[in-house]
């Protein structure tokens, strides 16, 4: 078993004793069990004042953590901050996090980012204690201000709470600039209740932020989570879309190409006396969905008797993606017929350019 770089300093110092309670799960803070006097030579002692050997002022921090309660928080966060010796750094961290109070998540996070893998760790493990609801103020902060490794640090934190808004906060990180933040968040989605999982996905396609609507669209669809079907048809067909999310969107749907009937949205883009609106939105389905089908049904609605409707099929086949629709579309952009739609064609046609050319 690997011993980590802090029990191994006090083991040789004799000090494993403290370090075996420090492995339990902390308790929600208590009240100190020293006098005002006890605790006041401690603090004394962890700050070094006068100067104390290494080892009594990782003592002072580990029985602090042990019995000071509530009143040593401040202290051993102090001392997180500014102590030039990073093993009793790491010592405050362990001791912090002992404590239960989930104010000290406030210090834990901002030395997540220490210059020392040791105090690193200890944070890491110190904040683990106190997953709680209580600390997701804190942890949001971190999100908003911290490095990736901070917030690849908060995925595994927030996995632990499992309330709501833990989960609201997980969806955030599945939408995170950085890639190992996403992995380290859709990791942590993986262990959660199926059931749980989705309607958190669910409530992430309608985040403000549309990376966080991006990933879990892509989530979404390699679970072929059906009850999303809905919802991603509109972010893939909606002109007012990110191209990101529509794109992700569209992804999602073909994954779950199977859940859709197929032949009733062909028939409903092919007749003339549907309800044009229903039309427009079975073709950018079709669209979405993708298949020689599709490209079947978009060709032929190119040449419908209703301009608006040629129309959308131009931009349903350039959504589609398919270079064979390349020669009919110029054949409909040199129709006069087409004059009004002919700025319409030509976007498609350039699409389909642009696409088949990378």
């Amino acid at each position: 078993m690997r011993i980590h770089r802090l029990a191994s300093l006090l083991i040789s110092l004799g000090l494993a004793a403290p370090l075996a309670h420090a492995e339990e799960a902390a308790a929600p803070a208590r009240p100190s069990s020293l006098s005002a006097a006890d605790l006041g030579k401690l603090v004394e002692a962890l700050r070094g004042v006068p100067e104390r050997p290494l080892k009594v002022r990782l003592q002072a921090a580990l029985i602090m953590g042990r019995v000071g309660g509530l009143d040593a928080g401040p202290a051993l966060a102090e001392c997180l901050e500014n102590d030039a010796d990073y093993p009793v750094r790491g010592a405050c961290a362990l001791a912090l996090g002992n404590l239960g109070d989930v104010h000290a998540a406030e210090a834990l996070v901002v030395h997540l980012d220490d210059s020392e893998e040791l105090v690193r760790d200890e944070c890491r493990r110190s904040l683990l204690k106190l997953a709680r609801p209580e600390a997701l103020p804190y942890l949001q902060a971190a999100r908003e201000r911290g490095s990736s490794r901070v917030r690849a640090v908060l995925v595994e934190v927030v996995a632990q709470i499992k309330d709501a808004e833990s989960g609201l906060l997980l969806a955030e990180l599945l939408g995170d600039p950085e890639r190992e933040v996403q992995k380290a968040a859709e990791v942590a989605l993986n262990t959660m209740d199926p059931g749980a999982a989705n309607l958190l996905l669910m409530k992430g396609l309608d985040h403000p932020s549309y990376r966080v609507r991006e990933r879990c669209a892509a989530i979404l669809g390699a679970h072929k989570h059906a009850l999303a079907v809905d919802r991603l048809s509109e972010l893939a067909t909606s002109p007012l879309e990110a191209v990101e999310v529509q794109r992700s969107a569209r992804g999602a749907l073909r994954e779950m190409r199977s859940l859709f009937d197929i032949p009733r949205l062909t028939a409903l883009a092919r007749d003339a006396r549907a309800d044009r609106k229903d039309r427009v939105h079975s073709l950018a389905l079709l669209a979405a969905l993708g298949g020689s089908d599709a490209l079947q049904v978009c060709l032929e609605v190119l040449a419908d008797a209703e301009e608006s409707m040629r129309g959308s099929a131009s931009q349903a086949l350039a959504e589609l993606g398919d270079p064979r629709a390349l020669a009919s579309l110029r054949e409909a952009l040199a129709k006069p017929e087409n004059t009004r739609i002919n700025k319409v064609i030509a976007v498609s046609i350039r699409k389909l350019e642009r696409g088949s050319a990378q």
